[in-house]
């Protein structure tokens, strides 16, 4: 069984997170950040202090792995 349990990082005045067991490491995410933020294959971490909470991460991944809060 996959892991489903999200992996949190706090960044800026919200929080980044990744759901490992639907992120499947196509690099979406990282080709759409435009901060660069966002590093690794085939699971993404971000760098807290680049990450501007934009969320265009979260709307191209197409497996709803990455979830933005502000």
């Amino acid at each position: 069984m996959k892991n489903f349990k999200p992996k949190i990082t706090k960044v800026k005045e919200g929080s980044w997170t990744i759901f490992l067991g639907l992120c499947k490491g196509c690099g979406i995410c990282l080709e759409k950040c435009p901060t660069k933020a966002l590093i690794g294959i085939p699971t993404p971490k971000v760098i807290p202090g680049k990450c501007s909470l934009c969320g265009l991460c979260e709307l191209n991944c197409p497996d709803c792995a990455i979830k933005v809060e502000k």
